[in-house]
């Protein structure tokens, strides 16, 4: 006879416990505190706040504001779970205006740290300290302080080490405080922000600072000079903000923010909407950048489906995404037709000088209006053909020859009908990766779609990606390169400046060394202005800034150099760097596609880029018969 496990019996959790788990979901990290507080600050009328760190908020997170400051009474139950001025009744939970609301913040901040709230109201004669060790109150007393309050948070998670073990390092922790005070700096005109680690300012926002002048002081000049005003409406949204021109991208997001009635948010269907406003005009791989206010009534928002309220839902996602598509779409036309971008001078622009997420290919270009964009491959092959209609030089192609394939006469079941499409709709043609060795090609490649290079051979065709196939090479020629002892780097007759954020510019003077073992060799120009003095000959002088700012990104996001090995990942970053990259949509020469193949041919398995992917993939007679039933 097996016996059953005995199980205990329900009971309530003890305050000290319940609190520590909810701590868990608010406070995530350093930055969670900070962002709390912050909030706090805002919503209660701050137009100044100050925030303090030490050990990237391990040691001291401390803010302060000039806000209202509270009563000794609402002091004490600020402390406690669920305790809030914001909310009476459920139906508040409908039209909610302020950043917090359900009132467990300090209660599960204090119950992982040694806190300290100093807080004064304009018309009390002294202010009201209290003291919280872990979740226990230790004292109630007066203090002298001006109007508003200071909440302290020393050695945070000092009795949950094990969630101090999850902590990233330093430096990530750092970027992390600092962007939640970026984020909120921007959302609120009107409210000063000033932020400092281990006594070193690094952030100063003033008082009456507009938006461009934020994003100015926390990106660079040069960077905000190639943003442009936005306003606009639909679905019940009002939008304006700062975008970028197509000629200011980034290789990731992180230069997307949104802000729904003064709070910073996450939703993919703004992010899709904002970067399908930008479709056709930007390269591959390559995303917009912009400041985003949108504001609606609070009834068509639902703010309350994350822990720590960053994500938010909206009653009808789709017809979100349509609204902001519509009105940077309209925004970039109406730029468009002005003049093209690249004949634009921005004022206060210094030659030589780049600043953050500059320095695209379309920029380059002396010729290309922004709205036409040359040799860019598409997923859909009606988008295709009218792109290629738009080419001056390209053949022209009918209506009636854009039909979609006709399909033949129903005979048989779904599976059984195996053929060819087009449109993708049926088929049975995969081709699968290459991995094993290929000793040489016979046939010069072909090129396809301006992407990929097809080798014909007895029994098989091979295609081979030719952006992947030159990532590879560059890659494997830079580890040559900067391994070789006898190794020089190419001086710069004028030196590269590049503007970095704050909070990217201790990544950077913390790592100078190890940029200059990639061969980039980087000095301080003055404040968060670096140059860049000599480089790898293999580097393009025009990529250099955007795979740094690359680096810095993955560097910040705690990606890089977390393990002992982290040069072959900081080179698989530096690669875009280098000279000549051939990219997908572009036109090779007979001779191009021969070096592309004979550097094929110098490889060895796998047949991998630098990020993972397949170079090459095999499209055999088998595969063939099969798809059109010659074999079963």
């Amino acid at each position: 006879m097996t016996s059953r496990k005995a199980i205990a019996s329900v009971r309530l959790l003890p305050d000290d416990v319940a609190n520590k788990i909810a701590a868990g979901e608010v406070v995530e990290r350093p930055a969670s505190v900070v962002k709390e507080l912050v909030e706090n600050a805002l919503d209660a009328g701050a137009t100044r706040i100050t925030v303090r760190a030490v050990g990237a908020g391990r040691r001291l997170i401390e803010v302060i504001d000039n806000g209202h400051g509270m009563s000794e009474q609402d002091a004490m139950l600020s402390i406690e779970r669920h305790a809030t001025s914001k909310i009476r009744k459920a139906e508040d939970l409908d039209n909610i205006t302020t950043l917090g609301f359900r009132g467990e913040a300090l209660a599960s901040i204090a119950a992982v740290s040694r806190f300290e709230m100093v807080t004064r109201r304009e018309k009390d004669a002294s202010a009201t300290r209290i003291q919280v060790d872990g979740g226990i109150l230790r004292e109630v007393s007066q203090a002298g302080a001006a109007v508003g309050t200071r909440v302290s948070v020393n050695r945070l998670y000092f009795n949950t080490p094990v969630r101090a073990k999850f902590l990233k390092g330093i430096t990530t922790e750092l970027s992390h405080c600092i962007d939640v005070v970026q984020r909120h700096a921007l959302a609120n005109a009107g409210v000063g922000f000033q932020f400092e680690h281990n006594d070193k300012l690094l952030l100063d926002i003033p008082e009456h600072a507009t938006l461009r002048e934020r994003i100015a002081l926390i990106w660079g000049l040069t960077f905000v000079n190639d943003m442009v005003e936005v306003e606009g409406e639909g679905a019940g949204l009002k939008m304006t903000g700062l975008i970028g021109t197509p000629g200011l991208s980034r290789s990731g997001r992180s230069h997307q923010f949104f802000f729904m009635n003064g709070r910073p948010v996450v939703n993919r269907a703004l992010q899709f909407g904002f970067e399908d406003g930008y479709h056709g005009l930007l390269t591959i791989g390559r995303h917009p950048v912009g400041v985003m206010m949108l504001s609606c009534h609070p009834r068509f928002v639902d703010v309350n489906i994350h822990p720590t309220k960053r994500e938010i839902r909206f009653r009808d996602e789709r017809v979100v995404r349509d609204a902001i598509r519509d009105v940077v779409r309209g925004r970039m036309a109406q730029l468009s037709m002005r003049e093209p971008y690249a004949e634009r001078r921005a004022v206060g622009e210094i030659p030589g000088r780049v600043s953050g997420g500059a320095g695209s290919d379309l920029a380059k270009s002396e010729s290309v209006p922004m709205a036409l964009p040359t040799h860019r491959p598409s997923m859909d092959r009606q988008e295709f053909l009218r792109v290629i209609e738009s080419e001056p030089d390209s053949a022209r192609i009918s209506e009636p020859e854009i039909q979609e394939p006709l399909i033949a006469e129903d005979r048989g079941t779904p599976d059984e009908r195996v053929g060819f499409s087009i449109g993708g709709r049926i088929g049975a043609v995969e081709p699968e990766a290459v991995y094993r060795s290929i000793d040489s090609f016979e046939a010069d490649p072909i090129q396809v779609f301006d992407t990929y290079l097809i080798v014909p051979e007895e029994d098989r065709l091979l295609i081979i990606d030719q952006h992947a196939l030159h990532e590879r090479l560059n890659y494997d020629r830079l580890v040559a390169e900067l391994g070789d002892n006898d190794y020089e780097s190419q001086q710069l007759a004028v030196p590269i400046l590049i503007d970095v954020p704050p909070a990217q510019s201790r990544l950077l003077s913390s790592n100078v060394e190890m940029f200059s073992r990639m061969g980039i060799e980087i000095e301080p120009f003055g404040g968060d202005t670096y140059q860049i003095t000599s480089i790898c000959p293999l580097y393009d002088e025009a990529r250099v800034a955007d795979a740094i700012y690359k680096i810095l990104d993955e560097l910040g996001q705690g990606n890089l150099f977390d393990r002992e090995d982290f040069m072959p990942d900081f080179l698989r970053v530096a690669t875009q760097a280098c000279r000549a990259s051939v990219r997908a949509g572009d036109r090779l020469s007979l001779e191009e596609k021969r070096r592309l193949v004979e550097g094929f041919r110098r490889l060895r398995p796998p047949y991998t880029c630098p990020h993972g992917r397949p170079i090459i993939t095999e499209l055999t007679v088998t595969q063939m018969e099969k798809s059109f039933r010659r074999r079963q």
